[in-house]
């Protein structure tokens, strides 16, 4: 799989921390780094869910964004319209047959203060 990103990639040789993250939902909002690359996506047959690992940046030093992953079967279209903020992250092939596993950029996360 090519690393994509749903906002914007990692500088050329910025760290970057590998988390997985399993996605037991067709709709799931995940609260990302801006600077992030999905690297690895995959249907894990012991946990029956989607299994993705992200490198995300420092917080400290990128801004928090929040995304949508949306897993649609092939042949059947997503609750949400995909939009220009979407990106096709992968196929996976599910016990119920294949899918695609979409990511939207939601925007910046909420400033609590």
């Amino acid at each position: 799989m090519k690393a994509v990103t749903t906002c914007i990639p990692p500088r050329s040789g910025e760290l970057c921390a590998p988390i997985r993250f399993l996605l037991r939902h067709d709709s799931t909002v995940l609260e990302l780094t801006s600077r992030h690359r999905i690297t690895d996506i995959a249907w894990d047959t012991d946990e029956s869910a989607v299994s993705m690992v992200v490198e995300i940046t420092d917080p400290a030093t990128s801004r928090p964004v929040d995304v949508r992953f949306d897993v649609v079967a092939t042949g059947t279209t997503a609750s949400e319209p995909i939009s220009a903020r979407t990106t096709l992250i992968g196929h996976v092939d599910r016990k119920s047959g294949r899918a695609a596993v979409y990511g939207t950029y939601l925007g910046v996360v909420a400033d609590e203060n």
